[in-house]
């Protein structure tokens, strides 16, 4: 019997979020009869490893930080108050990064026999030079410009991507960019999409047990739904929130704006959403373990993002046949709406033409058999064999 090839998994979490349901749905379908599989995670969350119970029995986890140090970590970061206070936050930055660092090193001397790893989110970059006699894979989640910004930065990042044998962008438009950012790097840049069980969020849907009473009363109104992290850097809920104000306005549609998600940003589109009045008409759900039954019932999709990776929301509504608004922004939505052949594509900042598309959408429209169709390519059973080949060949 050929050997199991010995391969590690590493990410920064396992809480609520669209890069950690992704890692989830690998592990999960990943060939383990052929791949001896471990999971390093960089933070013990505790209480908030939403998804620790997902994991596969046989694929053993490993925290770098415990999670003493990592809750010690979070009431610094939310009890910033002073000059003093970001000090000893960015202390805690610091040491932790440090601290991480020194803890996977010494996982990988007592891990001899990896012969692969896989660094989902990036987090290993600033010290996987320091591993050597394994092949080392890096995941890209996110557009590298619009992310960093700064060309310093950029640069610096892409002296980071010359330590990995293969750089995996989770788009066509990701990998270009990378390519004309670091041409040097052409050969190693491959695509493979982020996976989708379609099954697994049919079902779902089909599944009320999370909802409480009040729940169950909200989910019965005629409501559009949002998808995504309460953060105002890259989520652009300003638009969204001003174009959703000018529907309302002109439009006697009882069609309310539902948003599932929590982050770090959520006083702040609180105070959005009472300034313009909406107090009435959207609705924070805060964070939904199944998304899915509100995605099931509402009638249609909005997404609002200055920069993405490739936004697995999207697929996820137009797999339960939604339609689908997303903001034309780098990279994903154009490829994923197929230049908006299969849905609407409005640009960054465009608060009029969103607006537009809301009135043309208060009445609800299905999704057609050729987009249901068109769709297959991302679907699990497909992905997970290019997963394969790269981690079993390099």
């Amino acid at each position: 019997m050929e050997n199991k090839k010995k391969v590690i998994f590493s990410s920064g979490s396992l809480r609520m979020g669209g890069l950690e349901r992704v890692l989830i749905e690998v592990l999960q379908n990943i060939d383990k009869k052929s791949m001896q599989i471990q999971l390093v995670i960089n933070d013990n969350a505790g209480d908030e490893n939403i998804f620790k119970k997902d994991i596969p029995s046989e694929i053993p986890i490993h925290f770098l930080i415990d999670q003493e140090y990592f809750e010690f970590g979070e009431k610094l970061k939310y009890s910033k108050k002073n000059f003093f206070d970001k000090i000893k936050y960015n202390s805690y930055l610091s040491e932790s990064r440090n601290k991480s660092e020194r803890a996977f090193l010494k996982y990988m001397k007592d891990h001899q026999e990896v012969e692969v790893i896989v660094d989902f989110d990036g987090g290993l970059s600033r010290y996987i030079e320091k591993i050597n006699g394994v092949k080392k894979i890096l995941w890209l989640h996110n557009s590298p410009s619009k992310l960093l910004k700064k060309s310093s930065k950029i640069r610096r990042f892409g002296k980071r991507l010359k330590k990995y044998d293969r750089i995996v962008a989770i788009c066509d438009d990701m990998k270009n960019e990378v390519i004309e950012l670091f041409p040097h790097l052409k050969e190693r840049v491959i695509r493979i999409y982020n996976p989708f069980n379609f099954e697994r969020i049919r079902k779902l849907a089909e599944d009320d047990s999370s909802l409480n009473t009040e729940e169950k009363g909200l989910i019965e109104h005629e409501y559009c739904l949002a998808v995504s992290r309460l953060d105002t850097v890259q989520k652009d809920y300003d638009t969204l929130l001003k174009a959703f104000s000018e529907f309302k306005k002109n439009s006697k549609s009882h069609l309310k704006l539902y948003i599932c998600g929590d982050g770090p940003s959520r006083a702040e589109i609180e105070k959005m959403i009472e300034e313009l009045k909406l107090a009435q008409e959207v609705i924070l759900l805060g964070q939904q373990k199944n998304p899915y039954i509100w995605m099931k019932q509402c009638q249609f999709f909005v997404h609002s993002s200055k920069y993405e990776g490739l936004p697995t929301v999207l697929i996820e509504a137009m797999v339960l046949g939604k339609t689908v608004i997303s903001s034309n922004c780098p990279t994903g939505p154009r490829e994923i709406l197929d230049n908006g052949n299969m849905g609407y594509l409005f640009d960054v900042g465009g608060i009029e033409v969103l607006a537009r598309i809301f009135f043309e959408l208060e009445n609800g429209k299905h999704s057609s058999d050729e987009i249901l169709k068109y769709i297959n390519k991302f679907s699990t059973r497909y992905i997970m064999l290019e997963y394969q080949e790269l981690v079993k060949r390099i």
